[in-house]
């Protein structure tokens, strides 16, 4: 998660998510071996897993792989959030 939101890097943050659905893969498929219970115990992580590579890889595609053009700058406000800018928010 630090690859994609903080660090706007949605190649990284897409190749590492890959990277982890095809090792909890290879776990469920070498425990489906050892215990076919914990393996079906994997089948909902690896459910999210697929969904988050799809939200991710699609996110970065549908924006050029670039993020870098996706904020503004604004004053950072722990409070109510009056100074949150969006994108495109237009001035009053």
């Amino acid at each position: 998660m630090p690859l994609f939101f903080r660090l706007k890097r949605p190649i990284e943050a897409t190749a590492d998510i890959v990277a982890l659905t095809g090792v909890t893969g290879y776990l469920t498929y070498i425990w489906s071996k050892v215990d076919p219970v914990a393996a079906w115990g994997l089948a909902p992580y690896l459910g999210w897993l697929g969904f988050a590579t799809y939200l991710s890889a699609g996110t970065g595609y549908l924006n050029g792989w670039d993020f870098s053009d996706k904020e503004t700058d604004a004053p950072v406000d722990r409070g109510s959030g009056a100074g949150t800018k969006y994108v495109n928010e237009k001035s009053d």
